[in-house]
């Protein structure tokens, strides 16, 4: 007599692969806290000329979808060769939100990475001065003059595409890159003193372009384990042969 067990292996493998494709995504999946390590270098290779000291945080919806906050601290410290000096720092954040454009792996050992596109708005409001600016009385031939521009404020918004990665390299840890083009909103007014540096967003001019490379750490909620019905092992399926 011989034992054959094959349909009751199939029934069961067939039964697994329906709970799982059957799992839902949950709808809030935890928050990610990142810090930007680029910025830190290249303020400290600017040696004090321009810095700046950002982070962000990321809602994760569905794995698809990411409200993302994100803020800083930025200035600059800047002489030209004609010895005319420009100092401003000041507070800086963007709000906006990314797509993940990969599909999620659904084990729970699984390392899931994403390719993220995004749009930011971004504001700084920011206070700036300008010293030593040389004035020439081209029509009466005057003498030469050196002003200074002390305490001058103003609001700056700008634009961003977005577009950058981000891998799980631990549990929870993850790594990645974001690229930026940021475009300047906010006209400047013909005949004022304007900043050379907006917090944020960099030289002022129509369209810049940035680059963040980030360690960020994800706070999941507690996993909360279903009941979930187990395939039956009693049905055993057999057939005698003579």
């Amino acid at each position: 007599m011989l034992m054959v067990y094959s349909v009751q292996a199939q029934k069961i493998k067939i039964q697994k692969k329906t709970v799982s494709d059957s799992i839902p995504v949950p709808f809030f999946n935890g928050i990610i806290v990142e810090g930007d390590v680029a910025s830190v270098a290249s303020s400290v290779l600017s040696n004090g000329g321009t810095y700046s000291y950002e982070g962000a945080v990321k809602i994760d919806l569905k794995h698809k979808f990411y409200p993302t906050f994100e803020f800083g601290y930025a200035g600059a410290d800047k002489h030209t060769v004609d010895n005319v000096g420009f100092n401003t720092n000041g507070v800086f954040w963007r709000g906006g939100i990314d797509i993940n454009m990969l599909k999620q792996k659904k084990a729970a050992n699984a390392i899931n990475s994403m390719l993220l596109l995004g749009l930011r708005l971004g504001v700084s409001s920011f206070n700036y001065n300008i010293s030593n600016v040389t004035i020439v009385d081209e029509y009466w031939g005057g003498p030469v003059q050196a002003m200074n521009y002390n305490n001058l404020s103003t609001t700056k918004v700008w634009l961003e595409l977005t577009a950058g990665i981000r891998v799980e390299v631990l549990k929870n840890i993850y790594m990645g890159w974001t690229i930026r083009n940021k475009n300047l909103l906010t006209s400047n007014v013909d005949g004022a003193v304007t900043p050379w540096y907006i917090p944020g967003f960099g030289t002022n001019k129509s369209t810049n372009l940035g680059l963040n490379y980030t360690i960020g750490y994800k706070f999941q909620l507690p996993s909360k384990r279903k009941n979930v019905a187990k395939p039956q092992t009693g049905e055993v399926t057999t057939a005698k042969m003579k």
